[in-house]
C-alpha cells in the first residue's frame, strides 16, 4: 500500500541555485542561511539517464521580510543578502576592464574577518580588501 505523493511545481530552476542552497545550508527561495528549515520537496536535477533528484529547504516558517526584499548585494565572505542601508563597500572585484565590481561584507563579516571599510582605504591601494591585520581570521566554530 503505497502513498501517493503529489507535488506542487516550484518556480526554482534548480540549474540556477548556488551549491549551498542545493545542499540545504541556505534557503532555496531567499539564499539566507539556514537554521530552521522546511522542505520543497525534490525537484528533478539533469536529464534523461543523468536525471537526479535533489531535496530543496526554506526558510522555516517562512522567509523573512527583510530578506524576502530584493537585496543590494550578497556578503563576499558568507554570501548572505545585505539590503541598501546596511551594504558596506570593501573593496574590489578585479576586471578585465576597470577596476571590477564592488565587494560588499555584512557587519558580522567585517567583524570577524576585520575588513577596513573600501571608504578607509589608504590611497595608494589597489581596491583588493584589506584586513586591519596581515591575514583575515575565520571565527571559530562552535
Amino acid at each position: 500500500m503505497g502513498t501517493e505523493h503529489t507535488e506542487q511545481p516550484l518556480a526554482i530552476d534548480p540549474e540556477r541555485l548556488a551549491i549551498n542552497q542545493l545542499q540545504g545550508l541556505n534557503c532555496a527561495l531567499c539564499k539566507a542561511r539556514l537554521y530552521r528549515a522546511r522542505s520543497l520537496g525534490p525537484v528533478p536535477m539533469g536529464t534523461g539517464v543523468h536525471a537526479d533528484y535533489v531535496e530543496l529547504y526554506a526558510c522555516d516558517p517562512s522567509c523573512g521580510a527583510t530578506v524576502v526584499a530584493e537585496p543590494h548585494d550578497w556578503c563576499h565572505y558568507c554570501h548572505d543578502p545585505i539590503l541598501a542601508p546596511a551594504a558596506v563597500p570593501i573593496g574590489y572585484r578585479p576586471g578585465a576592464a576597470g577596476p571590477g565590481r564592488l565587494l560588499y561584507a555584512d557587519a558580522k563579516c567585517r567583524v570577524a574577518y576585520r575588513v577596513i571599510p573600501l571608504d578607509q582605504h589608504p590611497d595608494s591601494t589597489d581596491g583588493r580588501p584589506r584586513y586591519r591585520d596581515r591575514e583575515p581570521f575565520a571565527p571559530r566554530s562552535g
